[in-house]
């Protein structure tokens, strides 16, 4: 009998807004934490929960709440260290995207104030990588949530990864506010960030992102791009800096915007782009309903425009999922 094994239980580490837990994909599985412990009472409980798994998984055993989970692996059982952090455990930030999933939570406000996060998760990782719990050859940090550009410990947090060998930090950012860590980060190759710029003007900008920083966010991402060309032994430097689209209904669902879109990413060194269909919201108010015609055109589009330009154009795999079954 094949032993079960899942590496978005096995391997990650997933720390959101109101708990911790193991499993990244945020279907089901046990919840760790609520943060009522103290760094070190964390970290040994981490280290309890995920031994049990370990046990249960090497024994043929489904974890309680894992057993309808599409995303469970079935393979042969192996032990590992921690190679995946998810960082989602704020909601602060420095746009107002009508869109955006955390919307109920902030109720729309935002602001260029930087706030604190949640110390509890620095120290906690700290304490893990005493233990040697995380692997430090092949450890991958997700950022996401709110915006790390106003959130007070992110360069407290890059620099612990940074100091402790981390392979890839990728970062999703509104932009706005340039980071000299991720900056940093990007020279040294070990960092990565997509900015959902979803315009290619300043008007269409304001209206979705209900802020006037369409030019800062173009000379911010082309200071990224100069920090990801410092790194010289990476291949894949024209991947690091990813421009964004997502497709709104009635702002930007048009060719013109996406040209724009295109030419100004161009223009400022972008070599990869990615067109997204506005999913989060969709699957929100739309459940159930019919993919709009105007993704697939959309997406063919985009596609035919970076082959004439030379972009590198990835399609969001969620998107993609959506559009291959035609509903929300």
């Amino acid at each position: 009998m094949q032993n079960l094994y899942c590496s978005n239980l096995l391997n990650c580490l997933s720390f959101h807004q109101k708990n911790v837990r193991f499993c990244t994909t945020l279907q089901l599985g046990e919840i760790i934490s609520t943060y009522q412990e103290k760094p070190k009472e964390l970290a040994q409980r981490i280290i309890e929960i995920r031994e049990n798994i370990n046990k249960q998984l090497a024994q043929c055993i489904i974890p309680n709440g894992c057993e309808n989970c599409i995303y469970r692996n079935q393979e042969d059982y192996k032990t590992v260290k921690i190679r995946r952090i998810d960082l989602y455990y704020w909601y602060h930030c420095n746009c107002g995207c009508f869109y955006c999933s955390y919307r109920d939570e902030t109720k729309g406000e935002f602001s260029d104030k930087v706030k604190e996060g949640n110390p509890l998760i620095y120290k906690t990782l700290e304490e893990l990588y005493k233990k040697d719990l995380i692997d430090k050859n092949n450890l991958f940090v997700n950022f996401g949530g709110g915006e790390l550009g106003v959130l007070k410990e992110y360069p407290k947090l890059v620099n612990l990864f940074l100091k402790n060998n981390v392979q890839n930090i990728w970062c999703e950012t509104s932009g706005i506010r340039y980071s000299k860590e991720l900056a940093k980060a990007l020279e040294k190759g070990k960092a990565g960030l997509s900015i959902a710029i979803c315009s290619g003007s300043r008007e269409t900008y304001k209206k979705i992102k209900k802020r006037d920083k369409y030019e800062q966010v173009l000379k911010n991402l082309k200071n990224y791009v100069k920090a990801a060309k410092k790194f010289k032994q990476d291949q894949n430097n024209d991947c690091r800096v990813i421009s964004k689209y997502i497709i709104l209904q009635g702002f930007n669902n048009n060719k013109d915007e996406i040209d724009k879109w295109l030419l100004a990413s161009k223009s400022i060194g972008i070599k990869s782009v990615e067109i997204s269909m506005e999913f989060c919201w969709g699957i929100h108010t739309k459940k159930g309903q019919k993919v709009e015609d105007y993704n697939y055109e959309l997406f063919e589009y985009t596609e035919q425009r970076c082959l004439e330009l030379g972009l590198n154009l990835r399609k969001n795999d969620t998107s993609m999922a959506i559009m291959e079954q035609g509903t929300y």
